[in-house]
């Protein structure tokens, strides 16, 4: 008995049985040992014609950069970058591609339509704000960097005189441009430069001389503030012409005169195989405020509206209860 005691002391140490439960002793399992990093795929060779080893599918091409605004081409942007640092911009035709199956109309190098497409372009807000800061509820698909003073005067036939005038002074045009009160009376760059000034007592109008104003973009800009007490929608059938039979352009404007009336412009065209032609519409409204591009439900990619043709039925916009028809179309001659 005492031999086999000895024994089984001896096995124990030997780790052949085990020392506690008189059990033969279950072979400890190592954890298993930490997994490597797999080793880079590689691509195995593939049966299907043109395909070899190595190859990987090619990253959708890139988005087109922005083209960037020609800031030269609208003065105004001087005038703000000296109040501050202009916000970030980029052209109308960068920020508002064509639906499928439309492209934009060809226009011609330095023309009104080429211009109004570059148009300068927020992109810092999308929101309106009035001539006295305050934010409004608008349709707005985007703003125009354009100034509006600091008077409630710039509204949405001001708005529709205002880009015409800009791009004639950027054209070197200013000399000959003018435009009308809605009394009738004209008013041109030329002559209120070298003085002439107006009194008006109701629907008299009376001129006078004053002082001489230098050739320069701020007394342009003074001119024109002048002229949007005075202006409005029923005073731009003195400057205009209905459009007609002729297609739309950029530059064009509808509206309905009257106390209040409502004014739209067109901003861009753009034309499909079938001929059908949509644009962009911008407006100024009541009060005073940021000149912004239409949007609203049902027009193509929210912001391309169909023009009226000749026979068609009238163009909605969001923010006036009457519709738009060719009757309403006009153009500056």
């Amino acid at each position: 008995m005492r031999l086999s005691i000895v024994r089984m002391l001896l096995l124990c140490a030997a780790g052949v049985v085990g020392c506690t439960s008189g059990e033969p002793q279950v072979p400890s399992i190592a954890p298993p040992a930490a997994a490597e990093p797999a080793p880079p795929a590689v691509d195995e060779p593939s049966d299907e014609p043109g395909a070899e080893a190595g190859d990987e599918a090619e990253p959708p091409p890139a988005a087109p950069a922005p083209t960037p605004v020609v800031t030269d081409d609208y003065p105004w942007l001087a005038a703000m970058a000296a109040e501050g640092p202009l916000p970030p911009l980029v052209r109308l035709d960068s920020r508002f591609p064509t639906p499928a199956g439309f492209t934009r109309v060809t226009v011609e190098p330095n023309s009104y339509a080429a211009w109004l497409r570059g148009l300068p372009v927020r992109t810092d807000r999308q929101h309106v704000l009035a001539y006295d800061g305050r934010r409004l509820f608008r349709p707005s698909a985007a703003v125009i960097a354009l100034d509006v003073g600091d008077r409630d005067l710039q509204q949405c036939a001001d708005t529709v005189i205002r880009l015409h005038a800009e791009y004639r002074w950027h054209r070197g045009q200013a000399e000959k441009t003018a435009y009308h009160f809605t009394s009738g009376d004209r008013s041109s760059w030329a002559d209120w430069r070298r003085g002439e000034r107006f009194r008006i007592s109701g629907s008299k109008v009376e001129r006078y001389r004053g002082r001489a104003r230098s050739n320069t973009w701020k007394s342009w800009r003074g001119w024109l503030t002048h002229l949007f007490r005075y202006a409005g929608t029923q005073s731009l059938r003195h400057d205009s012409k209905p459009l007609g039979d002729r297609p739309f352009a950029a530059g064009d404007f509808l509206v309905h005169p009257g106390g209040p009336g409502h004014a739209v412009v067109v901003l861009d065209i753009a034309e499909h195989t079938d001929g059908r032609r949509i644009a962009l519409v911008g407006q100024g409204f009541m009060p005073a405020e940021d000149l912004h591009v239409l949007q609203m439900p049902g027009a193509l990619d929210g912001v391309w509206f169909t023009l009226p043709a000749p026979g068609d039925g009238p163009m909605q916009t969001p923010s006036w209860p009457q519709p738009f028809g060719r009757a309403q179309a006009r153009r500056f001659e």
